[in-house]
Formats: C-alpha cells, structure tokens, sequence
C-alpha cells in the first residue's frame, strides 16, 4: 500500500464511508511498514459535505474546472489592463463572456457529479462547488489546494472572494449577464452588506454541517467501539473456552497415559508369571519322564 495511493482513495471514497475507509486504510498502511503514514492519514478530518462534493468534482470534472480557472485567469488580466488604462473593452468582454460561460458549464458538470455519487441536484452544494472553484483562481496557493482534491473544508478567501470574479462568475447563476454602460470599467468594489451577511450565512451553515459531520463520526465511533468490544468479549469467551477443552484433553492424556503404564506393568507381571509357570510346568514335565524310564 502506497501512501499517496491510500490518501486519494480516502478522498474519493464516499462521504458516509469517510471514516470506516480511513480506518482501513490507515491499519493497511501501519500493516505494510508505514507507521508513520498511518498515524498521519487517522488524523485526517472527515471534510465537509461542500469539501467533499469539490474533491469529487476536482476528480470527475476536471476539463471544466480547468477551463474556469483558465477564464478566471483571462478575466483578470483584462480587467487589470483596463484598470490600469491599458486595456481593451472589447477583450475584457469577451472574457468576460468566456467566464459566464464556464462557470455554467462548471455548475452544470457539478450537478452531474453530485447525482453520479448519490446526492442529488443540491443547489447549496453547487453552489459552494463554484465558490471554491472561485476562491482558487484568486491565489496560487488555493489553486494548488483545489487541484490537490483533498479538501477538508471550504475554502476562505475572505473578502477577495467578493471582487470581480465573483461578480462576473455569479452572472452565470443569476441569468443573461447585465452590460456595464459605462465606457471605463470601475475598479471592483468590495462586498456589500447584503453579501457579508449571505457570506456569514453560509460560513454559520458549512459550520452546523461540519458540526453534525463531527457528531455523526462520533457516534459512528462510538458504535465502532461498542461492536469491536462485544467481538473482543466474544473472543474472550471463546479463547476460555477453548483453554479449558485443552486442559480437560491434557486431563484425559495424562489418565490414558497413566492407565497404559498401569496396564503395562500388569501385563508384564502377568507374563512374568506365565513364564515362570511355563517353567515349572516343563520341569514337571522333565520329572515325570525321568520317573517313568526307571
């Protein structure tokens, strides 16, 4: 078992199974000579639901998550040429278009994977798909973290994520995209009221998610632990009972062994006797031949 290999099994395992398969996972590891990277993958937390649907997306819908980040990519760099009084209005919308586009074709290939894997058309889980698809193209960093498809949580851009990607990406949620009618782009604008309290919604209900993810994998363990005692008092009880069908088999040994010296001893006495009766009767024998030729 490869540790790397054990790690992105763990992930694209199923959500419900997380635990069990990390729990098997970690013992083939520690079973194959590493311990260390046993030890490493038990503590890898169960991630949460919108976590695990973008690990999952990250697997079966890569051509469309790479070509939203390449239309990210496109967005600002237009957008920061205008800014910078260098652009082309015409280039940035078409980027822009280019954006909309792919963030629909991710949406869509988003709800493609969540029904392949059991969990239905979930609008707040595509929804928090694109917006970590939308997190990564702002960094590096985060990017490197999406493609890694190994995400325990959502990823926090913090107020960067509200600028003008999110504005341009969001457009393709929200229906055919609104034409800005001013000749000179403005600058992004921060969030408004409105999407920091949305923003601190859903940040409040990934929480609550991945609060009862903890509390259904705690119970899931405590039910682990329950059966695992029950086998190993089981086990016990066998292994008593086993011992003890050896000792009464030792027991019944040591008798046989006892009664076969025993009977040994008598039938070597018994044959003693008949030899010495064997010469007694052939020296009779002798005598009486002896008495009979006088």
């Amino acid at each position: 078992m490869d540790p790397r290999q054990a790690t992105g099994e763990l992930f694209s395992a199923p959500l419900d199974a997380f635990v069990e398969t990390r729990a098997r996972l970690a013992a083939a590891l520690i079973a194959a000579g590493h311990r260390a990277e046993g030890q490493a993958l038990k503590k890898l937390r169960k991630p949460s639901p919108s976590a695990w649907a973008t690990n999952q997306v990250v697997r079966r819908a890569r051509a469309q998550l790479d070509a939203f980040l390449a239309a990210s990519e496109h967005v600002r760099e237009s957008q920061g040429a205008l800014v910078a009084g260098r652009g082309d209005r015409g280039v940035y919308q078409a980027d822009l278009e280019e954006l909309r586009g792919a963030t629909a074709a991710l949406a869509d290939a988003a709800r493609r994977v969540l029904e392949e894997t059991g969990r239905g058309d979930d609008r707040a889980l595509v929804d928090r798909i694109v917006a970590n698809a939308r997190t990564a193209a702002l960094t590096e960093g985060a990017r490197a973290q999406l493609l890694g498809g190994e995400l325990e949580a959502d990823l926090d851009g913090g107020a960067d994520a509200f600028g003008g990607l999110l504005a341009a990406g969001a457009a393709a949620h929200a229906g055919p995209p609104v034409r800005a009618q001013a000749p000179k782009p403005a600058p992004p604008a921060g969030p408004t009221a409105r999407e920091r309290e949305q923003e601190a919604q859903r940040r409040e209900e990934a929480r609550r998610r991945e609060l009862d993810e903890a509390t259904r994998d705690e119970a899931e363990a405590r039910a682990a632990a329950a059966t695992a005692e029950t086998a190993a008092k089981r086990a016990r009880e066998r292994l008593d009972e086993a011992r003890r069908r050896v000792e009464e088999a030792e027991r019944t040994v040591r008798e046989a062994s006892l009664a076969l010296r025993e009977a040994e001893t008598a039938q070597r006495g018994a044959q003693r006797e008949a030899d010495e009766a064997a010469a007694r009767a052939g020296r009779a024998t002798r005598r009486r031949e002896a008495l009979e030729k006088k």
